[in-house]
């Protein structure tokens, strides 16, 4: 036998290579038209539907010899058309896998809206004597004579991750030279007045503007950092007029709210363009007989105070006005210096039985995890804060703002709290009765503010976390 040259080898395979080009097609036409059946996938071998019986069989393959010789030049032909296409696509996978392992994963960020409150012998940072004045008497529970304390002395532990105690000295320094406003109702200003209690445990708060209406709008100026301070009052988040405080029939003015939702609280708002850092806290508002209007037309009502109106509730109402304040925040910061905006999710009251018992809220330890199953209205409310928040953080991503949008998940937290209440407490020594009288029976009790120190001071241990995190990324955008 002779041996082969290589010009015959060449001649050889390139022969065969038109051959293929030339066998290829005429083995593809033959495929498309008579495709071969595959055992046990063709449908008339499948079960009938119910109720019918099939006889229908399988025609036989013409041409089985034709379609193995197809099916062999496909594959033969694709793989060696391939074997350039998977040799880079393999390099380009082990190249990106190499750059994944070089690269240290981020890292997993903590949730604090679960966990569970544990016992410490760390006491507050604060009381009621060294934050009296800036402290609402009416959630001074220890000074008005709450006799039990162990309220103090639990701290909330996140599932899966530490949350560190609060520290005064990093958060000023965080927010030096900035501006925090806490906006919203009376919680909004429940959590303002344990921060700046927080922060003056370490460095002197100075009062630089009070309204003198109920605390509804003041000011501290931490000239330590040349940080400030404020709380801003705004029920709704959004326009609205609030029901009359006197609980006559008789006595005059509005029984009901009136929220007009397409409206900016202009009280806030304008003042949105100089603030770094908004929380936001509403919600109980909500639960009170109220008129809705969009564009000057009524939309809806609450235990409606008007004839001829259907009850719509309040949850679609509340989402709006979480919607359209968080809108306002993203619209008046649209450049400039980064901004942090939060919302703090929906707190719960623990009111049990009648508002005047002495027993409306009596409880002097948290809930267990599982003890006491949450409402399906606290549950909605949670999330519909959290979702809106998320929504309005898509809001500033799309209009390329500089504003960071975050939930304060602290609804899970304050609902394990019933004992956190002033209850009986927010008048100082309810039960002594007047001039040395008969001790009072029927007293009544605030089961929805916290009292200070307290619970709510962890919201603020969280909101530490938060701005640290806001200003670890903005950092690291530059």
């Amino acid at each position: 036998m002779g041996v082969s040259t290589p010009v015959h080898q060449s001649l050889t395979k390139k022969i065969l290579t038109l051959a293929l080009y030339a066998i290829v097609p005429l083995a593809l036409l033959v495929y498309l038209i008579s495709p071969p059946s595959i055992a046990g996938l063709s449908y008339a071998s499948s079960s009938p539907p119910h109720g019918t019986t099939s006889k229908t069989r399988e025609p036989a393959d013409p041409a089985p010899c034709v379609h193995s010789l197809t099916l062999f030049f496909l594959l033969w032909f694709t793989g060696e058309n391939q074997k350039g296409v998977t040799t880079a696509a393999g390099a380009a996978a082990r190249k990106q896998q190499r750059s994944k392992q070089a690269s240290p994963a981020p890292a997993r960020r903590c949730d604090y809206s679960e966990g569970e409150w544990v016992p410490t012998t760390t006491g507050p940072r604060y009381n009621g004597t060294s934050c009296g004045a800036t402290i609402k008497d009416a959630q001074n529970c220890v000074v008005n004579g709450r006799p039990d304390t162990g309220y103090l002395h639990w701290r909330w532990r996140p599932r899966g991750c530490a949350l560190p105690p609060f520290a005064p000295a990093e958060f000023l320094e965080l927010v030096r030279g900035r501006h925090v406003a806490f906006v919203g109702d009376s919680l909004a200003r429940n959590q303002c007045e344990s921060l700046v209690c927080l922060l003056g445990s370490e460095f002197p708060a100075e009062l630089v503007q009070d309204s003198g209406e109920e605390r509804k709008f003041r000011r501290w100026a931490f000239r330590s950092h040349n940080a400030t301070v404020s709380v801003y009052w705004s029920p709704f988040l959004v326009n609205g007029t609030e029901k009359s405080s006197s609980s006559s029939p008789g006595a005059g003015g509005l029984d009901h709210n009136r929220i007009y939702l397409d409206q900016p609280d202009e009280r806030w708002a304008a003042e949105v363009p100089g603030v770094d850092v908004v929380v936001l806290s509403f919600g109980q508002w909500f639960m009170l007989p109220a008129m809705y209007y969009d564009r000057g037309a009524v939309i809806g009502c609450h235990h409606c105070p008007e004839p001829n109106r259907t009850e719509t509730g309040f949850f679609g109402v509340f989402r709006l006005a979480a919607k359209n304040a968080l809108h306002e925040v993203v619209a008046r910061c649209s450049a400039g210096r980064e901004k942090l905006a939060v919302l703090t999710t929906f707190l719960p009251a623990h009111f049990v039985g009648e508002w005047d018992s002495p027993d409306a809220c009596a409880r002097t330890q948290p809930y267990a995890p599982g003890e006491n199953e949450m409402s399906y209205m606290h549950r909605e409310m949670w999330r519909t804060g959290a979702e809106e928040a998320v929504a309005a953080a898509d809001e500033a991503r799309a209009r390329g703002s500089a504003v960071t949008v975050e939930a304060l998940e602290v609804t899970r937290l304050a609902d394990m709290r019933a004992d956190g209440h002033p209850g009986p407490y927010f008048h100082a020594f309810p039960f002594a009765g007047d001039g040395g009288g008969k001790k009072r029976e029927r007293v009544p009790n605030d089961c929805v503010h916290w009292c200070l120190p307290g619970p709510i001071d962890t919201w603020n241990e969280i909101l530490l976390q938060i701005v640290k995190r806001w200003r670890k990324n903005a950092s690291s955008s530059r």
